[in-house]
């Protein structure tokens, strides 16, 4: 492992330092993915909250933001124009009459099947000629290091 005693001093450390690595293939990767989903109209942030309604209904605004990587005030605006376009609606559960969960609807589950083909895409494209036992240590290592962040 690189020590980093003090900070980068040139291009190469900088290059080297994996936190920098990690935040710049992360919005590049953000970039080429609203780029093909722009193609169809759809912005990312929609389609992770598709995504996660997919695999988890009824979350509150304050989950989704959580699990999208967006702000709460950007997940709601999300969430508003997702209603307007009938993909999710607003539910409160007859259990708890607090609790405003966001339910995805049958034209939204569509969308996000409609926009998955673009995923497919930029997911075959980033990874692209890397040996697949790389990519088992790169997905365990960096499992890894969200749970040691997680218990930070």
């Amino acid at each position: 492992m690189t020590a980093f005693p003090k900070p980068p001093g040139d291009s190469a450390e900088l290059e080297a330092y994996l936190p920098y690595l990690i935040n710049r293939l992360a919005n590049m990767g953000q970039n080429a993915q609203n780029r093909m989903l722009d193609r169809g109209s759809t912005a990312l942030v929609v389609l992770r909250t598709l995504s996660v309604l997919h695999i988890e209904d009824g979350l509150t605004i304050n989950e989704i933001a959580t699990r999208t990587f967006a702000e709460q005030s950007t997940a709601s605006r999300t969430i508003d124009a997702l209603v307007a376009a009938g993909f999710v609606e607003r539910r409160t559960p007859a259990t708890d009459q607090r609790r405003r969960e966001i339910v995805l609807m049958k034209a939204g589950r569509q969308q996000l099947f409609d926009c998955w083909p673009q995923m497919e895409e930029y997911h075959a494209m980033m990874l692209a000629g890397i040996d697949p036992n790389d990519l088992a240590t790169c997905r365990r290592v960096l499992a890894t290091m969200t749970e040691n962040l997680r218990k930070a």
